[in-house]
């Protein structure tokens, strides 16, 4: 039987436009499972009212899925002729440890990218509509401008044109991304009190966190961790309640 590698070394760029849409659709219609599975919680607690959904939130969030599958289509186009170069671990300890590198290293330029964006002129109006969702609902983590959406897949993407990861690491790594994107805009808490009090203290972000950021958008620009936050001093003061 095939590896998912090898059918892709092999097959055709229509088929590759259907592999990337079933994989980015899966992923775009899963994040809204979970938030709505994880909202609905026994336990959980409003940070504040639902964003409404709109015609254009939909569609921008689709356009978001099509960007997603164009940087797809474009990373195994440069992995097809040799730009990117896959590891080829399989060893459990060794990809965890892949992905905890990519994570750290995406967090780092995460935070620059996002802080780019809210400061930099040029950039910010391209942020705007995502604030426009002070609070959050289903789609707002997809309701992004196409050039966001491209930014940051390439900003991937030229981390692993650096760094050669293996294609289970890269996988576990954007599983993580749409999970962590998920609760962090979650317009619910489902953390109990002491779990969030040790996320605090390991400095990861949550639901919380990243709502503060929606509130008051000239802090909380970690997406992972808050780290670089602290570094930076751009910690909402609230987080440290």
């Amino acid at each position: 039987m095939k590896t998912m590698l090898e059918t892709l070394m092999t097959v055709g760029y229509g088929e590759l436009i259907v592999y990337g849409l079933i994989i980015n659709f899966g992923i775009y219609i899963g994040s809204m499972g979970l938030y709505t599975v994880l909202s609905n919680f026994p336990k959980a607690r409003k940070m504040g009212n639902q964003h409404p959904i709109t015609g254009s939130d939909i569609t921008l969030s689709l356009i978001t899925v099509i960007c997603n599958t164009f940087v797809f289509l474009l990373g195994v186009w440069l992995w097809k002729y040799g730009f990117i170069q896959l590891s080829e671990q399989q060893q459990w300890w060794r990809v965890l440890a892949e992905l905890l590198c990519l994570t750290v290293i995406m967090d780092f330029l995460m935070y620059v990218f996002h802080r780019a964006v809210h400061f930099v002129r040029q950039f910010r109006k391209l942020h705007e509509r995502h604030h426009q969702h002070q609070s959050t609902n289903m789609l707002s983590l997809f309701v992004l401008h196409p050039i966001e959406s491209i930014g940051f897949g390439l900003m991937m993407l030229a981390v692993i044109y650096v760094v050669p990861f293996s294609a289970i690491g890269i996988s576990l790594y954007l599983g993580l991304n749409s999970l962590w994107g998920t609760i962090g805009h979650l317009h619910h808490t489902v953390l109990p009190p002491s779990w969030l009090k040790l996320a605090k203290r390991g400095y990861i972000c949550t639901s919380e966190f990243h709502y503060l950021h929606h509130q008051h958008p000239d802090f909380n620009f970690g997406f992972y961790s808050s780290v670089w936050d602290v570094v930076f001093k751009t910690v909402h003061p609230g987080v440290r309640q």
